[in-house]
């Protein structure tokens, strides 16, 4: 019998419910994988088409740190309110995940500018995508330059693609306590976005296997 991975989760179930449905909506095969920080905190990492990585952070306990599993399963498990979730998938896993500490903040974002630029690339993508999605001319584009606290970062359409597609910057109707910035990191190669439902990683240069 096939040994299956848990997850115990206690809260933060619904945000990583919608994250995960998303997600498998725009990729079907998309692998998710455990990093246990503590006693009861869990990052919850997601691959997107997008060559960039999502996560959620939410309160709970995995049968394995490290461990990888379908995002389909994963939803599947979150819907039925179950712990097992299915088979390991580790080897689906494109590298290492991205460095738990010594990211650097560079600067806040606001979300309204977020939101303008995605609206303009999403109109882009609709002119010139061909059958394999947007032109990677248009997802490498640097679209914002960050600066503070002596680093620089720079952010392209693929990002601001991932938060708005993912759903992880607040629509008009958010409750006023949602913050409506997103916060830029860098730590070597990677950069680190975080937005009010989730956060963005990207690794420059050698894809997601570098630290």
């Amino acid at each position: 019998m096939v040994a299956q991975e848990t997850f115990t989760i206690t809260a933060g179930a619904a945000g990583l419910q919608a994250l995960l449905a998303r997600a498998v909506g725009i990729d079907s095969g998309a692998s998710v994988r455990f990093r246990q920080l503590d006693e009861g905190t869990v990052d919850v990492f997601v691959t997107t088409p997008f060559d960039v990585t999502v996560s959620r952070r939410v309160q709970g306990v995995v049968g394995r740190d490290g461990a990888t599993v379908g995002a389909q399963d994963l939803l599947g498990a979150l819907t039925d309110n179950r712990a097992e979730i299915g088979p390991a998938r580790d080897a689906s896993w494109p590298g290492s995940l991205p460095p738990a500490h010594g990211f650097t903040l560079v600067d806040d974002i606001p979300v309204t500018v977020v939101r303008q630029l995605a609206d303009q690339g999403q109109a882009l993508a609709r002119q010139f995508s061909g059958p394999l999605g947007p032109p990677s001319s248009l997802m490498d584009q640097k679209v914002i330059s960050v600066e503070g606290n002596g680093q620089t970062a720079q952010i392209p359409m693929r990002t601001i693609f991932t938060c708005t597609s993912l759903g992880l910057i607040p629509g008009f109707s958010a409750p006023d306590h949602v913050p409506r910035h997103l916060r830029v990191s860098v730590n070597g190669r990677w950069t680190r976005v975080d937005a009010p439902f989730g956060t963005v990683y990207r690794s420059t240069g050698l894809g997601l296997s570098v630290f």
